[in-house]
């Protein structure tokens, strides 16, 4: 997968058909992961990152055109962070973002299955979202406990986990990716349906990559990009927590040069809370 950028993170997967989300990064080497189970980190012959680099992407060995990945490097916007965890109620983990991540995802690579824990700032109506959590692996609405985030709103410096094995099980190694906005780049953001056709998101560029979820009820995370669909673009969802056949859509938004425009209740159900990310 050409990128023209030296990768951190990756995920990747078959676009059109039914498939998993492969998912890795250079800290972790030669190991991969599933965006949509909670299994264990495996070890990927396939899986180049380690056993051959490459400066300008990332490889699968044993896959073809069919296959699509999204690659990020570490930048303003992003980080990758490894650790052990201690069991501790509160354990601070540095990160080297230099600013608050906005969103964070934290995987248990090691031991049992164990969902993808989820931070962003628009959790609990963007109130305390340190006090909330929601699952990438799964549907179902955020959450309300300590045991996650240990009820501490990440810094510039670190960010904080809780005593849950989701997050800090002793001796467990975990992986994190933390996002943050960046102007012109990305954009993690929230908003309140209204029920309409019409409400516009403002994000200060065009997006080529959104992701949606509903907090306050079990709905899937709603993916959609320009690449797969580039006759009719962000026509296709997928979902991170399904390994589904893409499904046709009329477009439920349309994007502009500064954000995009929210055109159904699949996305801006009156009252309903939703979360976002947006990349240019």
């Amino acid at each position: 997968f050409v990128s023209g950028f030296p990768i951190d993170f990756a995920f990747n997967r078959i676009h059109a058909s039914a498939n998993t989300w492969y998912t890795g990064s250079r800290l972790t080497g030669q190991k991969m992961m599933y965006l949509d189970t909670g299994a264990a980190e495996g070890a990927g012959a396939a899986w180049l990152f380690g056993a051959q680099d490459y400066n300008n992407g990332y490889a699968h060995t044993h896959y073809g055109n069919t296959e699509q990945a999204w690659m990020f490097k570490r930048h303003a916007g992003l980080d990758v962070v490894t650790y052990t965890g201690n069991g501790e109620t509160t354990r601070p983990i540095n990160h080297s973002m230099n600013k608050i991540p906005e969103m964070m995802w934290v995987k248990r690579r090691s031991g049992s299955n164990r969902s993808w824990a989820v931070y962003h700032k628009g959790l609990d109506g963007a109130n305390n979202p340190e006090t909330h959590f929601l699952l990438l692996d799964l549907s179902s609405a955020e959450g309300d406990e300590d045991l996650t985030w240990s009820d501490t709103a990440p810094t510039s410096t670190h960010f904080t986990v809780g005593a849950s094995a989701t997050v800090n099980g002793n001796n467990d190694t975990y992986l994190a990716i933390l996002f943050s906005s960046v102007d012109k780049i990305s954009k993690c953001g929230y908003y309140t349906g209204n029920g309409e056709t019409g409400q516009t998101i403002t994000t200060g560029f065009q997006p080529r990559f959104i992701f949606f979820k509903r907090l306050n009820d079990s709905e899937s995370w709603k993916v959609f990009d320009s690449l797969r669909t580039t006759s009719t673009p962000f026509s296709k969802q997928l979902y991170l927590d399904v390994n589904d056949t893409p499904d046709t859509v009329t477009p439920f938004f349309t994007v502009s040069s500064t954000g995009f425009t929210l055109n159904s209740t699949n996305v801006n159900a009156s009252n309903d809370k939703y979360i976002y990310y947006a990349h240019a």
